[in-house]
């Protein structure tokens, strides 16, 4: 079997790149013959190229309209659309080209918003797989033209990463369409650190739809609630400078400079979640999360907003252990409440000791990821569906 996959992004930290790297370890290992385009020279491209696997650079933008955001946005709309779209146009030939050569059994777009593979997959004839990672609308704002259409295409087969995902998207009717959560970690890697240490844990962009305003918001009100507020650590990197200055203003603004510690990108995420007392998860409209997950295998106590693809894997993880596997909230309040909660019973020394409530949900937790988000079976799903979708192709031939 031959797969020819499309990377819209190559940021080692995106959660994107995060599950096209395991779908690709996981394939290659099942002994799928494999190559991939990527949109430029870093990130992911270094990582497969020393993994000797063929790897072709082609300069595309996503398949979606420029944001209005702000008025300076709105001036440069127009120029904006024709300058993606003429580097689109440019861009196709050296697609379908590519997969001429290698002449793939299936093309596979590892999310919805780009459509060259797609457009490749008319011209040599085989089907194309697109990978619904986001909803677009609700997450990001994105206005992402011509995607309903391709996703009803006869040609296209989908594979949704949430339920919900799936249902937004008007895809539980298509026989054309899968759901199946990313694979994130090895079962190896699940541990516990019982030495927790006294601070809390963002991980993720600083932008506004992961909510790391609301997460600020209810920090400051948790620090005036408690005798010593534990420091919040925020890794991750960030698109928009104005947006991380305002940040820091606020933090300013109510003098909280000591207690909330910009930390950047971090290659070594994993380890911070292994110490810390927990990591919050702020998400206006999360489409899955990745963030969740690999910190439950990492030992950490979670606290996730209870809306978007975190509300499913909440409630996945309920059904599966019968109690809650995180604490989950639905407003400010109550992200505020569940910090103050944690830091009391971590001052009172019982917080993560074996048979305590937090110590069981971690332990819960564990369990339910390692059902839902190994790569293995991952891997495996992914490989049964690319079967189905040759086995029908071959019968409408």
């Amino acid at each position: 079997m031959k797969v020819l996959y499309i990377a819209s992004s190559t940021g080692m930290a995106e959660g994107a790149t995060k599950s096209l790297i395991a779908m690709i370890s996981q394939v290659h290992t099942l002994g799928v013959e494999l190559e991939v385009i990527c949109p430029d020279e870093n990130g992911i491209t270094h990582w497969l190229k020393e993994r000797d696997i063929k790897t072709h650079v082609v300069h595309f933008r996503h398949k979606r309209l420029p944001f209005t955001r702000t008025f300076s946005d709105k001036l440069k709309w127009l120029p904006r659309l024709i300058h993606d779209s003429w580097i689109n146009f440019r861009a196709q030939p050296s697609v379908t080209d590519i997969a001429k050569t290698f002449s793939p059994d299936i093309i596979h777009e590892n999310t919805s918003v780009i459509d060259l593979g797609y457009r490749a997959s008319k011209a040599i004839g085989v089907p194309d797989v697109i990978h619904i990672r986001e909803y677009g609308d609700l997450d990001f704002k994105m206005k992402l033209p011509g995607r309903k259409k391709r996703l009803t295409d006869k040609n296209v087969f989908t594979i949704s990463i949430t339920k919900d995902i799936k249902r937004h998207l008007c895809q539980d009717s298509n026989p054309n369409a899968t759901q199946i959560y990313d694979g994130i970690l090895q079962v190896s890697d699940i541990r516990f650190n019982e030495c927790k240490e006294k601070w809390f844990l963002y991980a993720g962009r600083i932008e506004r739809a992961k909510g790391i305003d609301n997460l600020l918001n209810s920090y400051v009100q948790y620090a005036c609630r408690v005798d010593s507020a534990y420091p919040l650590y925020v890794c991750g990197g960030c698109n928009n400078p104005a947006y991380l200055e305002k940040m820091k203003a606020f933090v300013a603004e109510n003098g909280l400079e000591s207690k909330v510690v910009w930390m950047g990108e971090r290659s070594d995420i994993a380890d911070f979640m292994y110490r810390t007392a927990a990591t919050i998860i702020p998400s206006r409209f999360e489409a899955l999360g990745r963030v969740m997950p690999e910190a439950m295998a990492n030992g950490s106590l979670c606290v996730a907003k209870y809306t978007g693809g975190t509300k499913e894997q909440l409630d996945n993880g309920l059904k599966f252990t019968g109690k809650p596997i995180a604490i989950g909230y639905e407003d400010n309040e109550q992200l505020t409440q569940a910090l103050v909660n944690i830091t009391d019973a971590a001052e009172r020394g019982n917080a993560f000791e074996q048979g305590s409530e937090y110590r069981n949900m971690i332990d819960r937790s564990q369990r339910a990821v390692e059902d839902f988000f190994s790569e293995q079976s991952f891997g495996h799903k992914i490989i049964d569906f690319y079967t189905k979708i040759l086995n029908q192709h071959k019968q409408s031939r």
